[in-house]
């Protein structure tokens, strides 16, 4: 054997195949790390998002609002946060009791995704029995937005559907159930839960469009001109979905608030002269000269055109003259 022996020649060549594998070795660690940097990064953004619980109208499936659903899904919502689901009754039969049903729903979905808060999305009659669950059932905490599609807030005229007890209850303005959901406000903790309401000029089962809206909610979105959707068609038209993944992103820490300004000029002392009260029908309203028709089927009242709801001998309103041919609504009216 020699005394200096020469390097073997196949030992650089393992020297090579094992810096190979060192460096394969990095480049799939940094592979994992980059999928699941990505994934986490992922599951952020989904993280953004409440559950939206999407609920059918009378004697709806949850399955017409799978269109809604996979638009969602599309647009970056993880199928983990979306729900479809109706009551028992189908939205046939009391909404109040719709309501206690749909409580018990939101709290399943909260408990499964750990979520503190749903937006509820919702069509026709469901609007009403989800209102109702905001406002009287405690979903003012659990409720982040409240999106409203085709919703016969205000009743409506198409009403040949009272075989069914939840049809009675939004026949016509002026219901007991319309008249209690609608008092005081028709957007009940508006400081912490968003609302939207979208309608069609298309539309002529909640009719007129207009019985859709909600004063003070966030927006009241119109969808109008030849090919505005229809009753059916508003839960799948790719405008107001659209609409609706803008608004509930654009709301999702919360309601905007329009801040507060210090008035300039200290509040009078002076009692406001108090004028003259009309209690009547909005119909007869119209008729004296205290509102006028807003062209949709409501009436609003002169000066102050604040909306009384259905222009209808059945709609009631109460107004206050505070000026030459200016009134608003008062509903400390005798």
């Amino acid at each position: 054997m020699p005394a200096n022996p020469q390097p073997s020649p196949t030992r650089p060549r393992r020297r090579n195949r094992v810096l190979a594998a060192i460096s394969a070795m990095a480049v799939a660690t940094a592979a994992t790390a980059l999928v699941l940097t990505t994934s986490s990064a992922g599951a952020a953004v989904a993280a953004t998002h409440d559950p939206v619980i999407m609920v059918p109208g009378m004697t709806g499936s949850p399955a017409n609002m799978d269109p809604m659903k996979r638009n969602l899904q599309s647009n970056g919502w993880s199928a983990g946060s979306l729900f479809t689901w109706t009551d028992s009754s189908s939205m046939t039969q009391d909404l109040a009791a719709a309501a206690r049903e749909l409580g018990t729903k939101v709290d399943q979905v909260r408990s499964q995704t750990g979520a503190s808060k749903v937006v509820l999305a919702t069509w026709s009659a469901s609007t009403l029995a989800a209102r109702y669950y905001i406002k009287n059932l405690g979903g003012g905490t659990k409720v982040s937005q409240y999106i409203a599609f085709a919703g016969p807030q205000h009743g409506t005229t198409n009403n040949g559907c009272r075989q069914y007890v939840s049809c009675q209850q939004f026949a016509t303005a002026d219901t007991p159930f319309l008249r209690e959901l609608n008092s005081g406000t028709e957007v009940p903790f508006n400081d912490t839960v968003s609302y939207l309401t979208l309608r069609s000029s298309g539309d002529y089962n909640a009719a007129p469009p207009d019985t859709a809206m909600l004063a003070g909610a966030d927006e009241n979105f119109l969808l109008s001109g030849p090919m505005a959707p229809s009753h059916f068609t508003i839960i799948s038209d790719n405008t107001a979905l659209a609409k609706m993944r803008s608004f509930i992103i654009e709301h999702e820490g919360g309601p905007t608030e329009t801040p507060s300004t210090t008035p300039t000029t200290p509040p009078s002392s002076t009692t406001p002269p108090v004028g003259p009260c009309f209690s009547a029908s909005n119909y007869a309203h119209v008729q004296g000269g205290r509102a006028h028709s807003s062209g949709t089927g409501y009436a609003l009242a002169n000066g102050s055109n604040q909306n009384l709801g259905l222009y209808s001998l059945y709609a009631k309103s109460k107004l206050r003259q505070t000026g030459n041919n200016f009134y608003v609504l008062d509903n400390t009216c005798p």
